[in-house]
């Protein structure tokens, strides 16, 4: 029989509008990994986020893949509690971004993956210079209140230990789109910009290592899990490479019409939408 791996991203598609996941779909989530059903997610959250976003889910259950984190920057064996791939920036591109943003205005917050001087047993931590904005000071805050997770304040390149593995900044479009025009011919890295989900007036610019993508993460993923079928769910900019890379493309019906035009299917629900494909197959769960 076919093996089909069902990957979504999770805010704006599989999360409500207060980011969190429903309790029904948690638990059709579990009904279908506990079956053998292979699912997971590709997101461009943290580990700390969505380990309790996700905490309903029961990542021992036989169905559960590795996560993709940070835009595939990121794989993480959730059940095993280990990144089982970690993409880097090149060091002397870490400077020219630094640079670029500086130029243009826009302040980021930077992840750095520090195996030496794991914090909180996560090597994975992030650092930031200032918070030039609301949104960041919300984007903080909300991480610290919410989900635990440490920050940290650098001055230079210099001071920040391990590799750096991301980039994330946070502003008004203006900002936004000036700032990409700047890093967009920095060897080493690739970058993707795109509307808050939950907030329109912000904007995100995230920027990974070039060997990183949710599209290299479907690639990952198809091979870890032996998967002969990927089915792709998403929402928004960043979920358009994922669609590229995957078998068949759903956009949820929320997602911005970019995505809906990507898409081979537009569906409602997730999870109804997995056990409808699974019922076309002959798969009862």
């Amino acid at each position: 029989m076919e093996k089909t791996l069902y990957l979504s991203d999770l805010d704006g598609t599989l999360l409500d509008r207060e980011a969190r996941l429903p309790s029904e779909d948690a638990e059709k989530i579990n009904r279908m990994t506990a079956a053998g059903v292979r699912v997971s997610f590709a997101t461009a959250r943290t580990v700390r986020s969505v380990s309790t976003i996700l905490s309903a889910l029961d990542f021992s259950l036989p169905g559960c893949a590795p996560a993709a984190l940070m835009n595939g920057t990121m794989i993480r064996d959730m059940g095993q509690n280990r990144y089982v791939s970690v993409e880097r920036i090149p060091p002397a591109s870490v400077s020219r971004i630094l640079e670029a943003l500086d130029r243009a205005g826009a302040e980021p917050f930077v992840f750095v993956y520090d195996e030496e001087r794991p914090v909180k047993g996560d090597p994975l931590v992030t650092w930031y210079r200032t918070i030039a904005n609301g949104a960041m000071r919300d984007f903080r805050d909300e991480r610290i209140e919410k989900y635990g997770k440490p920050f940290f304040r650098f001055a230079s390149p210099e001071d920040l230990p391990g590799g750096t593995v991301y980039f994330c900044v946070l502003g008004g479009e203006e900002l936004i789109r000036e700032a990409a025009e700047r890093i967009c011919d920095i060897p080493g890295v690739r970058l993707t910009f795109y509307r808050d989900a939950y907030r329109p007036e912000v904007w995100y610019l995230e920027i990974f290592p070039e060997t990183a993508s949710k599209k290299k993460a479907v690639d990952f993923l198809r091979a870890w899990t032996g998967a002969d079928r990927v089915v792709a769910f998403g929402d928004n900019r960043n979920d358009l490479p994922m669609f590229e890379a995957a078998d068949l493309a759903v956009a949820v019906s929320s997602a911005r019409e970019e995505v809906r035009a990507a898409a081979d299917d537009v569906c409602g629900n997730v999870t109804d939408w997995i056990l409808a494909d699974l019922s076309r197959r002959g798969t009862a769960v």
